[in-house]
C-alpha cells in the first residue's frame, strides 16, 4: 500500500486542480498517481475518524489502512454519489470498524473463562457508567440516522471525521459558510433530540 501512496503524478499538476470523479476515473483505469492523490486528499480525515471510533492506535492505523486497500481493490467497479470520495471512504471505513468489533466481542466471549485481573477490575468504570454510555451513544446514533442529507454527511465528516468546513464543503457539494450554518443548527437539533429521548426513556 504505501509504494501505491508515495507514487508520483507524471503530469506534474497541482493536486487541487483534479477532481475526486476525475481521480476515480483514472483509478479505475489503474493509475497509481491518481490513488495517490486520493490518499493525499482524504487519509487524515479517515484516520481521525477512526481514531474517533477506536481505542487503540494499532487499530486506527490498521482500519485506516484497510479503507485504502478497499479502495485499490474495488477501483473497477466503485461508484460514488456527489463529487467527493470522502464519503464512501468513511463508510468503508464504518464498515471495517463494525466488523473489527465483531471480531473482538467473539474473542472476546472466548476468553470469558480466563482469569479476571483485579487490578484492572478496580479501576474499569463499573457495569452503570458502562450501560449510560452505551445508552447514551445508541441515543446519538438514533438522533443521526434521522437527519436528512446533507446534514448526515456533515453529521459524518465534521463530527464524527473531523473535517474541515471547506471539506466537507467538497464532499456535499455545498459552500464553507453553509456548513458553517448547518453544523450550528446540527448540534442544537441533536441536543434538543437526545434531551427528548433521555426524557422519553426517564
Amino acid at each position: 500500500m504505501s509504494d501505491l501512496a508515495n507514487e508520483t503524478d507524471a503530469t506534474g499538476a497541482a493536486a487541487s486542480d483534479v477532481s475526486d470523479v476525475a481521480l476515480l476515473a483514472e483509478l479505475a483505469a489503474g493509475s497509481k498517481a491518481a490513488f495517490s492523490r486520493l490518499y493525499d486528499r482524504h487519509s487524515r480525515i479517515v484516520y481521525a475518524y477512526a481514531a474517533s471510533r477506536l481505542t487503540t492506535r494499532d487499530d486506527v492505523e490498521e482500519i485506516s489502512q484497510d479503507v485504502f486497500v478497499t479502495l485499490w481493490r474495488k477501483r473497477s467497479a466503485l461508484s460514488i454519489a456527489g463529487e467527493s470520495a470522502l464519503p464512501w471512504l468513511l463508510v468503508t471505513c464504518r464498515n471495517l470498524i463494525l466488523n473489527r468489533r465483531r471480531a473482538n466481542q467473539s474473542a472476546a466471549r472466548r476468553r470469558t473463562d480466563a482469569p479476571v485481573d483485579d487490578t484492572l477490575a478496580d479501576t474499569a468504570p463499573g457495569p452503570d457508567v458502562m450501560t449510560e454510555r452505551a445508552q447514551l451513544l445508541a441515543l446519538v446514533e438514533a438522533a443521526a440516522a434521522r437527519l436528512p442529507e446533507p446534514d448526515r454527511t456533515i453529521f459524518e465528516l465534521c463530527i464524527r471525521g473531523y473535517a474541515s468546513y471547506e471539506e466537507a464543503a467538497v464532499a456535499a457539494g455545498i459552500s464553507a459558510g453553509a456548513v458553517r450554518n448547518r453544523l450550528s443548527r446540527l448540534r442544537t437539533r441533536l441536543r434538543s433530540e437526545l434531551q427528548t429521548l433521555r426524557g422519553t426513556d426517564d
